[in-house]
């Protein structure tokens, strides 16, 4: 039978090329969107909340996650990501304080590559015990 590019088939090297890219390419589509919207003075927030998801939902479906992991992991997600990132702006602003949309942006990458991560080693511990 032949196996899906989205799901998991156990093998590690497979599975962790499949969370680079997918991982580093919603964190750079949460950037141009970032700049892209603060460039033109419009708030972020739902945008950047509905690609967060998007991304939870990817990963939950290529490790087989179920729907009380997913509503778990994606109001978390959203917190987290919410959270972290408006303070990890102000913190970028202090060191940038000439460049607010770079400040967005640069916290924005960050906090997607720490949520697609962490959702992976939740996710991963999760499967090794299934």
């Amino acid at each position: 039978m032949k196996t899906s590019v989205f799901k998991t088939n156990g093998n590690v090297k497979r599975d962790l090329r499949f969370l680079y890219i997918t991982i580093n390419l919603f964190a750079f589509i949460h950037a141009a969107v970032c700049f892209v919207l603060l460039s033109l003075n419009l708030d972020d927030g739902l945008f950047l909340t509905i690609l967060t998801i998007a991304m939870i939902v990817i990963l939950i479906n290529f490790f087989n996650g179920t729907t009380d992991v997913f509503l778990s992991l994606s109001l978390l997600s959203i917190l987290a990501g919410f959270y972290m990132g408006t303070k990890g702006a102000d913190l970028i602003y202090i060191l940038l304080p000439d460049y607010s949309i770079l400040t967005h942006v640069i916290a924005t990458i960050v906090v997607t590559e720490i949520l697609g991560w962490s959702v992976y080693f939740i996710l991963r511990k999760r499967a090794n015990r299934g």
